[in-house]
């Protein structure tokens, strides 16, 4: 009798378990309610959400990269309008779980591209890094810790990730699809930021101080869902690349003025940043795309038209009274006020890290300086890109070898993109080569390259292009050409 009556309840226990803890979490939930408790009351809805993201990892690991993506695309956003959480550290989890998730059933798939002379390289680089948590200069480990995770930590876990969850052609297809709404979206912000004005939270957020930078000659410098200005305008520039080169596809491209008119987009909201580092971007990204186009008409047509914007800016005044045109020019003039600005500091600076080889400790400098050295040299200096920041926390040895380790990826991304065969994949990754160099060069005026959301795009691409390379030399078709060889655009 008992043993009827427990498989019996062993039947209903699988039918209707679900509906069982839906009735004890809704009762959980209205009892915290009924007292007033909204934490409480969100706790297990939380827990629930929590648990069914990791099972959705776990089946779909390809969704941890592109959420590391998502969180630091929306991060700024987020902690202006609910500002407290270290949203950042969200972008550790997830990689640091997609590591975990590689190391049981793909750590022979992973190894495979460790191997390769780019990882190596990177390798070297984080193991100068981690020798100078050990600089007595140094603010201490926590700072090391958080400022070292921009240009050293996603520097090595991305292209890991990336290289153990990109499993085919349609996900290179994929990310560069994402990459194209996330910046038509931010975009639109921008536009409703300039003709609407900025919403009560953005505002709240200029005022504690962002003003300064962004309100420029009565003008406003549109930061859109970005950190700031600069890297929102740096993430346009890049995207203006990316998406013209895949434009430009040698062959019949369904969609191809849609391509052309992303780019335009990107490039206005370019201008309506206000920032004039991108510019960079644009001009090196555009030689080297013509360079690794391999088509002798299309690279002269390229050029002409590359050398008459150039004397447009640095040559003329014409359409002097537009302000966003005024703003590019001014990245042309040796003699802007800004520039020399930026001189004098670099000779004080020059004189200040005479003596310190191996800088000042990493996390001495910009933001994390200010959080955890205030009243330094280096904290009250302001790192003005990329570069100087290196050197400022690295010292002229670790600036040396990050730029070393920068050309050498350059070099090598570029010796396995000019063998792959035409078609879709390898025009975006082109494209995505293209804006990688150009974001080399304009580091030197910002630090858009280690900016979340474009970190952890740009750590992605040398990995993109080992992963093509290997499918390549593995038989693999990655030349997926949309139609017929007969190309409008030669």
């Amino acid at each position: 009798m008992f043993r009827i009556i427990f498989f019996s309840f062993q039947s209903l226990l699988k039918k209707y378990w679900i509906v069982g803890m839906i009735f004890l979490v809704g009762f959980f939930i209205a009892g915290n309610m009924i007292q007033g408790s909204l934490l409480g009351a969100a706790l297990p809805v939380l827990i629930v959400f929590l648990i069914v993201l990791t099972i959705l990892f776990l089946n779909y690991p390809k969704l941890l990269y592109l959420t590391a993506l998502l969180v630091g695309f929306l991060m700024a956003h987020l902690s202006r309008l609910y500002p407290g959480p270290t949203y950042g550290l969200a972008i550790d989890v997830l990689l640091a779980m997609g590591l975990i998730v590689l190391m049981p059933g793909r750590s022979e798939i992973s190894f495979k591209f460790i191997k390769k002379p780019e990882f190596i390289a990177i390798f070297l680089w984080v193991v100068y890094v981690c020798l100078l948590i050990i600089n007595p200069d140094a603010p201490g480990p926590i700072a090391w810790f958080y400022a070292m995770r921009s240009f050293c930590l996603y520097l090595i876990l991305v292209p890991i990730v990336v290289c153990g969850f990109i499993s085919s052609p349609n996900d290179i297809k994929t990310f560069f699809n994402i990459l194209i709404v996330l910046s038509i979206y931010a975009t639109l912000i921008a536009i409703r930021q300039e003709f609407m004005g900025m919403w009560d939270f953005e505002m709240e957020w200029l005022n504690q101080g962002p003003i300064n930078e962004h309100f420029v000659n009565g003008r406003m410098r549109e930061f859109s869902v970005f950190t700031d200005a600069s890297n929102y305008g740096g993430y346009c520039a890049f995207m203006c690349v990316v998406s013209a080169t895949y434009a430009c596809l040698p062959a019949r491209l369904p969609g191809r003025f849609f391509y052309f008119a992303v780019a335009l987009f990107n490039f206005y909201g370019m201008m309506l940043s206000g920032s004039r580092g991108p510019v960079a971007i644009l001009g090196l990204g555009g030689i080297v795309f013509l360079i690794m186009a391999r088509r002798s008409l299309l690279t002269f047509v390229g050029s002409i038209v590359g050398l008459a914007m150039y004397v447009f800016l640095k040559f003329s005044t014409i359409l002097n009274g537009n302000y966003n045109i005024y703003r590019l020019r001014t990245a042309f003039d040796p003699n802007d006020a800004s520039l020399m600005v930026r001189k004098v500091k670099l000779e004080v600076l020059t004189k200040y890290m005479a003596d310190k080889p191996f800088g000042g400790g990493v996390g001495s400098a910009g933001n994390w300086g200010q959080r955890f050295a205030p009243g330094s040299f280096l904290a009250d200096t302001p790192t003005d890109g990329l570069f100087p920041r290196i050197w400022m926390e690295t010292g002229i040895v670790g600036l040396i070898l990050f730029i070393v380790l920068l050309l050498f990826l350059v070099f090598w991304m570029g010796y396995r993109l000019w063998n792959l065969p035409q078609g879709r994949i390898r025009q975006i990754l082109t494209g995505l080569y293209a804006g990688y160099c150009g974001l080399i060069l304009s580091s030197y005026a910002n630090e858009t390259m280690t900016q979340v959301p474009m970190s952890i795009v740009s750590y992605a691409i040398p990995a993109l292009i080992i992963v093509a390379d290997y499918w390549y030399r593995t038989g693999i078709d990655i030349e997926d050409s949309p139609t017929q060889p007969r190309p409008p655009l030669y």
